[in-house]
């Protein structure tokens, strides 16, 4: 049984949305690194091969800032008091999201690719930008092996 349009939906539904939204994310991500390495390659005249590099490059970039943007938050924080000694406290979770998660000009450009008008989520129930980015430096990885593995793209 579908739930009513004033139902939320099942956590198996909300996660399978949360799923097909970070697909379509990174997805699209990779395909604008392709396109910008494919431009690239046609000003200085290296085609797929630059799409390829670009690619990569972007990849592995990509790779590392989602990578830092995923670590934990420390589970203390230490203050320095008036008299020069540091204070360790202990932060307590408190279940509150630290930065609300703001849609971006390109996440709500992304929110029109199908499937995602039919399924669309609000940001706060939404993967962490992070995890989509960390999912997008894969597909970005992956499109530039298949370019070189598959299709035969080499330098």
């Amino acid at each position: 049984m579908s739930p009513t349009p004033s139902e939320p939906p099942s956590t198996a539904a909300r996660r399978a949305r949360q799923t097909v939204d970070a697909v379509v994310y990174a997805v699209a991500v990779a395909g604008v690194v392709f396109g910008l390495g494919a431009l690239v390659g046609l000003l200085v005249g290296g085609g797929l091969v630059t799409a390829k590099y670009v690619m990569f490059v972007l990849g592995i970039l990509l790779f590392g800032y989602a990578t830092f943007q995923l670590r934990p938050d420390p589970p203390w924080d230490t203050t320095e008091t008036e008299d020069g000694e540091l204070k360790v406290t202990r932060n307590e979770p408190d279940g509150r999201v630290v930065n609300a998660r703001d849609e971006t000009r390109f996440q709500a450009a992304v929110q029109r690719i199908p499937p995602l008008p039919w399924y669309s989520l609000p940001p706060s129930e939404r993967f962490s930008i992070a995890f989509k980015m960390f999912l997008a430096s894969l597909a970005t990885l992956v499109w530039s092996f298949v370019l070189e593995a598959v299709f035969g793209v080499a330098a």
